[in-house]
This record gives structure tokens, C-alpha cells and sequence, in this order.
């Protein structure tokens, strides 16, 4: 009796579960990878996931998965890179609409809040992976600082003053910290409250019109460059 040929007895490779084995087109494949990617990290953190996870969640094959990316680690920086220019463009779209720079401030206060409170997790373990140094997301984090202090410079407030651009980027700071703080206290952005979140608007939107308008007996005079 003949031997049957390799290609008829080979098995057909698995799809993860979900692939339909349709070629998806570019756009279509990109948003499963990056949606199933945010719910790994979610979930899992980043360095305790990996490529199979994304795959299944995110039902793509693996051969889709390396035609767009080339590693995890390039899904992450993707994501990543997704919400911050999400947070930019709120604050500029914020801004544009208001005259006033104390409500141009409160509009970028409300966009970092907006964030915790739409995707709270997700914005802790990357937020949390973009403060390490030595991680990928830690160069992107400063770029995002330097768009945010440049947008904040772009007041009329902060122009005509001459502020110091060190007091925005300390301020860009404050707001990014305190917001990882509501995030700790919900679980690590689990479970973030209404109240938390009315919390450190307050707070955030104290620290930052004062330092932009604060002053009075005791209070330093605004940092300029002059």
C-alpha cells in the first residue's frame, strides 16, 4: 500500500480561538490586536503576558499578529502611544473652546480624569511600566510631559508672564501623580469611584490655578524667565 504524502497527512494548525481564518484587512486586524492587548494588560499587567494571550483574546492568528508587529513590546508602546495622543488632543480640544487660561487648565485636568475613569486599569499598568526607566514606554512618557508643558505654555497667561517652563512640567507631574493616586486607591483602577474622582478634581484643579494665579501675603511670586 502507498505511503500517503506529508501533505496529506499533516494536520491543519490550530487558530486561536476566535481567528475566523479570514485574512482581515490592516485596520480591521490592528484595532483586535490592540483591543485584545488592553484586556490582557489589564488582567495580567504587561510582563506577565504574552503574545499567545493577545492572539486569543484578541482573535487574530499569529502570522497577523507579526505582519503588523514585531513583538509585545511594540503592541505596548502602540497602546500606549494611543491613549497619550488621546489625552493630548482632549486637552487642545478643551482649550480651543474656552478663553479664560484658569478653564483652560481645568480643561486638561478633566482629560487626565477622563482617562482613570474610562480606562482606569489600563492606564495603571501602563502608566505604572512607563515610569520605569529602563522601559520602553519611559521616553514616550517624557515626550507626552514635553507636548503637555508646551500645550499649557501656549496660554495667554503663560505667555505674557513668561512663566518658567520648569513650574509646568512640575505641575504636569502633580496632575499625573495624583491621578495614579485615585487610581491605587480604587483597586489599582478597578474600581474608581465617583467620589474619588470629584476628590482629586478639587484637588487637582487647586494646586494647579494656584500655581498659575496664586498669590497674596506669604505666596512666592510666579517663576518667570526674566
Amino acid at each position: 500500500m502507498p505511503r500517503e504524502s506529508a501533505s496529506r497527512t499533516r494536520r491543519p494548525r490550530a487558530r486561536p480561538p476566535g481567528a475566523s481564518g479570514v485574512q482581515l484587512g490592516e485596520a480591521e486586524a490592528r484595532a483586535r490586536v490592540l483591543a485584545g492587548a488592553a484586556r490582557v494588560f489589564s488582567k495580567t499587567g504587561v510582563r506577565d503576558a504574552t503574545v499567545q494571550d493577545i492572539l486569543e483574546v484578541g482573535g487574530v492568528s499569529r502570522r497577523t499578529f507579526y505582519r503588523l508587529y514585531e513583538s509585545k513590546e511594540d503592541v505596548v508602546v502602540a497602546l500606549y502611544r494611543m491613549g497619550t495622543d488621546r489625552l493630548i488632543e482632549e486637552c487642545r480640544s478643551g482649550m480651543a473652546k474656552e478663553t479664560d487660561p484658569i478653564k483652560q487648565i481645568q480643561c486638561c485636568v478633566d482629560a487626565h480624569l477622563g482617562n482613570a475613569r474610562d480606562v482606569g486599569r489600563l492606564v495603571f499598568v501602563l502608566g505604572g511600566e512607563a515610569q520605569r526607566q529602563e522601559s520602553e514606554l519611559h521616553r514616550w512618557r517624557m515626550e507626552t510631559h514635553e507636548r503637555l508643558v508646551n500645550l499649557l505654555m501656549s496660554t495667554s497667561t503663560a505667555r505674557k508672564a513668561n512663566i518658567d517652563p520648569l513650574l509646568v512640567r512640575g505641575l504636569v507631574l502633580a496632575l499625573e501623580g495624583v491621578t495614579r493616586i485615585v487610581l491605587e486607591e480604587g483597586d489599582e483602577g478597578r474600581n474608581v469611584t465617583e467620589a474619588s474622582m470629584k476628590r482629586a478634581r478639587r484637588v487637582m484643579v487647586r494646586m494647579s490655578t494656584a500655581a498659575f494665579a496664586g498669590k497674596g501675603r506669604g505666596v512666592e511670586p510666579l517663576p518667570t524667565l526674566d
